[in-house]
């Protein structure tokens, strides 16, 4: 869609989505004046006067900052949104670069380094050879000057999304490196095979090549949102994949002959030993991307094929503020503000590995976290870090256990305490102790159900008195596949999924088909879904007479709890997610 003349009446231009439309903008509405933002976001909608007067004079509004930066920041307008308010704010257009004809030339322009630290694409060539260039803030003055200092021409800003830019990056710019990174490999390992033999590994092969091809597969993983990035040695061949919202997705297969060069070059990354091939190692790093700092956990197990390495991706600059950004819903997300509002008691998250529990855990202390509050967590690993908070790591190799660590914080004078994670007696007992004596205990443990929380700390010898007497809530939770809102058709369902799920035969559900915005898988992004257990008077009297799960179900959902199998059916019936994923992370 290219911009109209009656774009000059509205408050946003319309969305540009090719080259020739790019042009058009440029050949007819490039004088349109630059606009006040607050009177676009009044004209537009987005906000009310009264809403914009409380965000001007908030304590947190950053005055160096366009206005449109400080809304986005709260979550109050999308990045679309921001990307039309910044276009009309200085009277530039907006792009949506998923099937934009990208000129090659013009990429080659800027070297992918300063592509990638600035967030910017290159997009086409106009007359008199000015440069016309994708930016997420077109507020910085300095990057201009740089550009055009860099390519020698003329730039023009457009605008699009950081998601947008980031993923034209990873396609116009990646492939290429990746395909010179391993030309260079390959070619040195045909020109000096005898350098090979006995599985010795030429210093020159480390250098500047394979170094760029893991950076590359790291930046991709990150662009991407992968949590882990998985290096599998086949027979003939070594396969990369992405494990992005819970599914491994193929991203390429690297020649076998790289495989001890990669290998040996992550191992380096981690500060593990290069000569040991026939035991697993563990090992840590870091690298700064996009303004972000991402914590590397790397793990190396020795497999039939050789080594196979899967590296886990953590952002260390927890973005999560609220319980509703997880998708805790209205009545349930004041319930789990109200049990961390006590001084004393416990609240455990629930689930299995890959669940979010720790995700959910370090948003409930974003709730809490306060200058008047002193929060102490212990944790293995410390996998986000939190300004104002006492994180500790423990360390079993040297006996430096969940159980010691709390025995010993105890000392320290607490309100608040977070245990990563609950995994024995001991521990458990030491919990339960540290809420009796006046403090809140947060913590996870691995159960199935929310009701199955309690009957397990009972299974590992801790008194039913006790347990009645601390516990304040369980939270038992899976995370769902959001299904793509830009691809959704109507989903066809196994009857015997009907039935076991509680639908209706005539009842419609929706899943992603697949698209350029999803990457043709159908999903996008994750969502917990979950059942909330609070601690009633009539739930304590009964966990006291050691009463069974079952019982315990009937009595939690009489008081409104929303079975997590319920909860899953009722994402599905609004869209959010398909009947088979509800079915798929359902609780018998």
């Amino acid at each position: 869609m290219t911009a109209t003349a009656e774009n000059t009446k509205v408050p946003y231009l319309d969305t540009i989505t090719n080259s020739i439309g790019l042009r058009d903008y440029y050949q007819h509405f490039h004088h349109l004046a630059s606009q006040p933002t607050p009177r676009l976001l009044l004209d537009s909608g987005l906000i009310t006067e009264e809403h914009l007067n409380e965000i001007l004079n908030a304590p947190d509004f950053r005055s160096d900052q366009h206005l449109g930066f400080n809304l986005y920041r709260k979550k109050l307008i999308s990045d679309e949104d921001l990307g039309h308010l910044l276009g009309a704010c200085f009277g530039l257009p907006f792009v949506y670069l998923h099937h934009f004809d990208i000129d090659l030339k013009a990429v080659q322009q800027i070297p992918a380094s300063f592509a990638r630290k600035y967030n910017i694409i290159p997009l086409i060539f106009l007359e008199n050879n000015k440069l016309v260039v994708a930016v997420f803030d077109p507020t910085n003055n300095q990057l201009l000057e740089n550009l055009q200092f860099i390519t020698g021409h003329v730039v023009e800003f457009a605008v699009a999304t950081h998601d947008d830019i980031s993923l034209a990056i990873s396609t116009y710019y990646s492939e290429q490196e990746m395909a010179q990174a391993l030309a260079n490999i390959e070619g040195f390992v045909k020109s000096s095979p005898e350098q090979h033999k006995d599985n010795q590994i030429n210093e020159k092969i480390l250098e500047r090549p394979v170094v760029k091809l893991v950076q590359n597969l790291l930046t991709d993983a990150v662009i991407s949102r992968a949590s882990d990035i998985h290096i599998r040695p086949t027979q003939h061949s070594v396969d990369i994949l992405f494990r992005i919202d819970g599914m491994l997705v193929p991203q390429r297969s690297l020649n076998k002959q790289l495989q001890e060069v990669v290998i040996t070059r992550i191992k380096i990354l981690g500060g593990m030993d290069i000569s040991e091939r026939r035991l697993p190692q563990d090992g840590r790093s870091k690298i700064h991307f996009l303004d972000k700092d991402i914590d590397l956990r790397l793990s190396i197990i020795p497999s039939v094929y050789g080594e196979d390495v899967v590296i886990r991706l953590l952002d260390t600059q927890f973005a999560m503020k609220h319980l509703e950004d997880l998708g805790y819903e209205g009545d349930d997300a004041h319930r789990i503000k109200d049990v961390l509002s006590r001084n004393n008691g416990m609240f455990l998250i629930t689930g299995p590995t890959g669940s979010g529990k720790s995700t959910t855990l370090y948003t409930v202390l974003e709730q809490i976290r306060h200058e008047s509050i002193n929060i102490i967590t212990i944790e293995d690993p410390v996998e986000y870090h939190i300004d104002g908070i006492m994180q500790i790591q423990v360390h079993p190799q040297i006996s430096y256990t969940f159980a010691r660590a709390l025995k010993h914080i105890l000392r320290h004078d607490p309100d608040v305490i977070m245990v990563g994670e609950i995994r024995d007696k001991e521990t458990a007992k030491m919990a339960v102790e540290s809420a009796l004596t006046g403090h809140l205990m947060l913590s996870t443990l691995h159960t199935n159900s929310a009701v199955t929380t309690i009957t397990r700390f009972l299974e590992i010898g801790i008194e039913p008195y006790m347990l009645a007497s601390t516990l304040l809530g369980v939270l038992a939770q899976r995370l769902a596949r959001c299904n793509c809102k830009h691809c959704l058709v109507i989903e066809e369902v196994d009857p015997s999924i009907r039935q076991i799920m509680g639908a209706s035969a005539n009842e419609l559900f929706y899943k992603g088909s697949g698209c350029d915005v999803c990457k043709h898988r159908g999903v996008k992004g994750r969502r917990a879904v979950y059942e909330l257990l609070i601690i009633s008077a009539e739930m304590r009297e009964n966990i006291k007479h050691d009463i069974d799960a079952n019982q315990l179900q009937k009595i939690a959902i009489k008081e409104g709890m929303t079975p997590l199998t319920q909860h899953a059916l009722h994402l599905a019936r609004q869209k959010v997610i398909s009947l088979a994923e509800a079915y798929r992370v359902r609780l018998d």
